[in-house]
């Protein structure tokens, strides 16, 4: 069967109305989200990463959700470290909105990988892990959107300054939980590599019991 003869290659106009149509699908079909760009603070120049990077900004943006049964990934596992939640969303941005709402506003060209994106709905960050560019593959010979697969994000020690007191909580919200007792990451004063505060705790707590009573404490051999 032909191609529809209304409808041809490389025609600007035609171009126009597609990426208006689908501009206009996800302002319908879509959620507000917030795009966070990264910013680099001491970047180590041999694996490409920065654990003390931090978040300035955001812009509100609309994307639909494609993965529209729920969230992906493997959900909630069960790991050595006690729970994991390993949710995984897909969305999708148009070209023509974040080069408006985002690219002009924070300098850049495209989404990056490594950038945030806030889900108000859940309350959760998702990290962009890989940013498809080509599909749909190039619709009457043009592109018109991003595809994002994102990633719940794992917190490590990130600086959040957006203003937006719901993201910026992110910092002060992230702790480790300890059985039944919530332990701050960085107390006052404190570090998270100080060993000595994190075995008083323990023991105070009576979590963990190392005298030698204990069957299972390393002086019983």
């Amino acid at each position: 069967m032909a191609r529809n003869p209304h409808f041809k290659e490389d025609v600007s106009g035609e171009q126009k109305l597609i990426e208006e149509l689908s501009i206009e699908i996800i302002k319908t079909m879509g959620k507000d989200m917030v795009y966070l760009p990264r910013t680099l603070v001491n970047e180590d120049k041999l694996f490409g990463e920065d654990n003390t990077s931090k978040f300035s900004d955001g812009y509100p943006i609309e994307m639909y959700i494609q993965s529209i049964d729920g969230f992906e990934g493997e959900g909630d596992v069960l790991g050595k470290f006690g729970i994991e939640i390993k949710d995984r969303i897909t969305l999708i941005v148009a070209k023509q909105r974040f080069d408006e709402s985002v690219g002009s506003y924070a300098n850049i060209s495209r989404p990056n990988e490594g950038d945030l994106i806030y889900f108000p709905l859940s309350d959760g960050l998702f990290e962009i892990n890989f940013v498809e560019h080509e599909n749909p593959f190039y619709q009457l010979g043009n592109l018109y959107s991003y595809r994002l697969d994102c990633e719940l994000f794992t917190y490590s020690h990130e600086d959040f300054e957006t203003g937006d007191s719901e993201i910026d909580t992110t910092e002060s919200d992230r702790q480790r939980v300890v059985g039944d007792v919530t332990v701050p990451l960085d107390p006052s004063g404190v570090t998270a590599g100080d060993n000595d505060y994190y075995e008083d705790f323990v023991q105070e707590d009576n979590i963990f019991d190392f005298t030698d009573t204990d069957p299972f404490s390393e002086g019983n051999y």
